[in-house]
């Protein structure tokens, strides 16, 4: 696993061709007016605000103390009756996420089937040692990474968090193509399917 910069953000490094993690100093600077734009809206049942900005078409999403993300993916899921991966989204590629705080880490990983458990049609969290990515938000920090790959967000502990959230229904984006994708899905997606007989 490869450190970045002093941030303690790590990315397995057999992943570094498919996710891209950088600053933009713009987003930074202007983060402070934003969230204060983006708090007078109306946010939804999924602490959800839909607020444009010039040159973003991404949504907002607002993290609040305590409250996280599981363990999930963007665009599939685990099929209960084939034991399989299904697409659920075919669509969505890749998500982008822009912070505008610092909060709760990001991490991304790798499939975990347990033998038994997979029989049983369930998956289970990715152990310690297959963690992907582990990523700290700061103001203006954007990462991609394919939709398909496992994620969760830790609980905030004492203050909001404000991610700006796109899932991007193009192959080619960002210096990605049709290429990086299918590369990443196979090597995300190897383990399961030689273990287990099936595939996505």
């Amino acid at each position: 696993m490869r450190q970045l910069n002093d941030h303690k953000d790590i990315i397995n490094p057999s992943y570094e061709f498919c996710i891209k993690l950088k600053q933009i100093p713009g987003i930074a600077k202007k983060a402070d007016a934003m969230i204060d734009m983006l708090d007078r809206h109306k946010i939804d049942k999924n602490n959800q605000v839909t607020a444009g900005f010039p040159g973003l078409s991404m949504h907002a999403i607002k993290l609040t103390p305590e409250k996280h993300y599981d363990w999930h993916f963007d665009n599939c899921d685990w099929d209960f009756d084939k034991r399989r991966i299904r697409f659920t989204n075919h669509n969505r590629y890749w998500t982008h996420l822009i912070y505008l705080t610092d909060g709760a880490h990001l991490e991304l990983g790798a499939l975990n089937f347990d033998e038994k458990v997979a029989v049983e049609t369930q998956w289970s969290a990715p152990p310690t040692n297959k963690i992907i990515a582990k990523i700290y938000p700061q103001p203006g920090k954007s990462i991609i990474f394919p939709s398909f790959i496992a994620h969760r967000v830790h609980p905030n502990i004492t203050k909001e968090r404000w991610t700006l959230t796109e899932f991007v229904t193009r192959v080619d984006y960002e210096g990605f193509n049709q290429e990086t994708y299918n590369k990443a899905k196979e090597l995300y997606f190897n383990e399961y399917t030689r273990r287990f007989g099936v595939s996505p």
